[in-house]
């Protein structure tokens, strides 16, 4: 049905619902909060005695859980009494996937962002400076806890798209590999296990590395891995095979332009270099990544690219792209050939 032709009460309960989206996230946010998926866990449990549990009160807690209910995180199985569901499983503090750790963070720092947005669209900049004083990287780097749940979503992320790398991109002609802004290593450590011959190092910044070391180091690759901590707007590791994987699309064109410049100069000459992001298509209606697109708008002033956009910016920099690489992911694979 087209959108013209939708009946009046049908659009206007479409754009209720739109409207409270705030709600919804902020039930999930205060469950996470309250760790009651982790309550329930175990097992039903009376809405009164789940409230003694976590220290709230009664009614209130209630409530809650009916509105949750109605989300289907979680059931009444029996007046008054709530279990957990498939759904709300996925918002245990030890489930994969850490979409706990994205509500929480959406809760404590996003939504305050999106605050912004209004500035950001204005402007084209992120809204994070004007609000904390920093830039986001900077602020969540204040805080270890957030510094942790960021990364451990961020390696969730990219854990289902390493995979996918791995399972169509072959590493073999190289040596070594460099991750850029690699976080706690979920990537590179998943291409070192493909490929035993390589040596692979983790670039980040100082905070992260440390966290970093104790991941790679579980994985049994701390012999074959180096983790450097530093910045990528001053300098990059030296490596055959250098990754960019959901950088770029933080930034807006002048700054990834200095990455890139940075990864020119420290790439082998007959190197490559592997820039992950999502592929936008302006020829297909919007997906539901638009929202991300914005968000990368928000929290560091960035945007999502098509090839076209990236073939330029790969350009600017002296590279060549020499073919988009599709995953089974979200992200492509952008493979560039120094010029």
């Amino acid at each position: 049905m087209d959108q013209t032709q939708i009946p009046d009460d049908t659009a206007i309960a479409a754009l209720e619902d739109m409207i409270g989206g705030y709600q919804k996230t902020q039930a999930l946010y205060v469950m996470a909060r309250l760790g009651i998926a982790d309550r329930l866990a175990h097992g039903p449990q009376p809405a009164d005695a789940l409230a003694g549990a976590i220290q709230v009160d009664p009614g209130a807690c209630y409530r809650l859980l009916r509105a949750l209910e109605f989300l289907g995180v979680v059931r009444e199985p029996s007046p008054g009494v709530f279990a957990l569901t498939r759904l709300g499983e996925a918002l245990k503090s030890d489930a994969p996937g850490a979409l706990r750790e994205e509500v929480l963070l959406t809760g404590d720092v996003f939504a305050r962002w999106w605050g912004g947005l209004e500035h950001s669209v204005r402007t084209g900049e992120s809204s994070v400076p004007g609000i904390e004083g920093v830039s986001s990287f900077e602020y969540l780097h204040r805080d270890p806890e957030q510094t942790r749940r960021f990364n451990r979503l961020m390696s969730a992320m990219v854990g289902a798209m390493a995979r996918g790398v791995v399972a169509v991109y072959d590493f073999s002609p190289f040596r070594s590999v460099v991750d850029i802004g690699g976080g706690r290593g979920t990537l590179l450590a998943t291409i070192l296990e493909a490929h035993p011959q390589l040596r692979g190092i983790l670039f980040d910044v100082p905070a992260t590395i440390e966290e970093a070391k104790t991941a790679i180091a579980a994985r049994g690759l701390g012999a074959r891995c180096e983790c450097v901590g530093g910045d990528f707007f001053a300098e990059v590791p030296k490596g055959e095979c250098l990754i960019l994987s959901a950088v770029l699309s933080d930034w807006n064109d002048d700054k990834c332009v200095t990455i890139l410049k940075h990864c020119r100069r420290s790439v082998a000459s007959d190197g490559r270099l592997l820039v992950l992001e999502r592929l936008l298509d302006p020829e297909k209606p919007a997906p539901q990544s638009a929202f991300m697109d914005l968000q990368m708008l928000v929290i560091g002033g960035g945007t999502g690219r098509s090839a076209a956009e990236y073939r330029r910016l790969l350009a600017s920099a002296g590279f060549d792209l020499a073919r988009v690489i599709p995953t089974g992911s979200a992200r492509s694979i952008f493979e560039a050939r120094p010029i």
